[in-house]
Order: C-alpha cells, then sequence, then structure tokens
C-alpha cells in the first residue's frame, strides 16, 4: 500500500468474536498503537463493527493489525488517514 498512513476498520467479527477481542488487545499491545486496551473496550470496538479499531497508523503497522484480525476470523479493511 502507498499510503503512508491507514485506519484499520473492523468489518465484521466472524463467527467467534472472542478470538477477535483476543487477537485485537494481543496486536494492538504489540504494535503498542494503543494504550493498553483493557477487555471491556476491545468487546466494545468488536461489537460496534463497522468501526475504526485503529487510527492513524503507518501502512506497514496497519497491515499487520488487518493481518492478525483476519487470522482471528474477523473481516478488515485499511482505509488512508
Amino acid at each position: 500500500m502507498d499510503v503512508s498512513f491507514v485506519d484499520v476498520i473492523l468489518i465484521d467479527a466472524g463467527k467467534d468474536p472472542i478470538k477477535v477481542i483476543q487477537a485485537l488487545r494481543e496486536i494492538t499491545t504489540r504494535e503498542q498503537v494503543l494504550e493498553m486496551l483493557d477487555l471491556a473496550r476491545a468487546k466494545q470496538l468488536v461489537d460496534s463493527a463497522p468501526c475504526v479499531v485503529v487510527p492513524n497508523v503507518n501502512s506497514e503497522v496497519g497491515d499487520r493489525v488487518k493481518t492478525a484480525l483476519e487470522k482471528a476470523g474477523a473481516a478488515a479493511s485499511l482505509k488512508a488517514a
């Protein structure tokens, strides 16, 4: 992706939203893109899909977050920030 900064959008949590919540907490902590995402906030984001879950990150980080969410069974996309 040629865009410098992107928003990661969670389109749908899929069949197992618990896995998506766990993946969202893990990847945001590992990439240090959000403050510590507690369980309640992660659940709120996943339940609110479609929504921006990680705003304004560089495209490489955005790709990794999107991939982690998709591996957990979610549908996600990137949008230029």
